[in-house]
């Protein structure tokens, strides 16, 4: 079937000539593919603000020898205030990141896809603080790890299996490690497992309102880590969810 129907998240964009662009799509039935959207940067161009990233549309895609293109566009969902705060961007725009990064493209897996419509709406609630200290930011980071098969290890020592104080984060071990094995991890705080624990745990809804705090900052650094073990790159986007 040439023709493709689909619900996507767009999640980025590049220039394509002077004036198409590629888009990087979280399809629900497709998982991450990339198409092409002619004329888009055209000053008259006929899809408007429908493509823009975070936006959530219907598409009707023809797949071509080696990109789909973009031949219709319904606009679902937006989220306006991920482009007037800055928090609620920097959430926003991690979490396309890491969805990118972490899942290949042609793999259908529709709980990512809900996953990530649900970061987008629950930072556009508002996120408290920056984004950085946002117990929200961990909680997507940590939960599509999860999703990606790489879920830390941290209810025993990662390295030995043992049920020893944890005092480090290890991501070549994949988690925690106990204090015989410390040598294998970076330092961690008990506050910072807490958190790591409870962006397991709790919901991105219940995530959201708990406050911003510099120990969710530490969580975050060493579940970066764990991201760039298994994929080889580091999330851009956190640049701008320090500000």
């Amino acid at each position: 079937m040439r023709y493709q129907e689909t619900r996507a998240v767009v999640l980025g964009s590049r220039p394509l000539g002077e004036a198409d662009r590629i888009i990087v799509l979280f399809a629900r039935e497709l998982g991450r593919v990339d198409a092409v959207v002619k004329g888009v940067r055209r000053t008259k161009s006929r899809w408007g603000g429908r493509l823009e990233p975070f936006n959530i549309c219907d598409l009707v895609l023809f797949q071509g020898r080696s990109l789909f293109t973009v031949t219709q566009a319904q606009l679902v969902a937006v989220f306006p205030r991920l482009r007037e705060d800055r928090a609620a961007l920097g959430v926003a725009a991690v979490a396309c990141e890491a969805t990118a990064g972490l899942f290949a493209e042609h793999e259908p897996h529709e709980r990512v896809y809900n996953l990530l419509r649900s970061a987008l709406r629950e930072a556009d609630a508002g996120v408290a603080g920056p984004a950085i200290r946002a117990p929200l930011l961990v909680g997507v980071v940590v939960k599509l790890l999860h999703e990606a098969g790489y879920l830390p290890v941290l209810d025993r020592c990662a390295s030995c299996g043992g049920s020893g104080l944890a005092l480090a984060f290890s991501a070549a071990r994949g988690g925690l490690v106990c204090e015989r094995c410390l040598a294998e991890g970076v330092p961690i705080t008990p506050e910072a497992i807490e958190d790591l624990r409870q962006s397991v745990e709790r919901p991105l809804a219940e995530l959201r309102e708990l406050p911003a705090a510099e120990h969710v900052e530490e969580a975050l650094k060493h579940v970066h880590n764990l991201y760039s073990y298994h994929t080889g790159g580091r999330l851009k986007a956190l640049r701008f969810a320090r500000g």
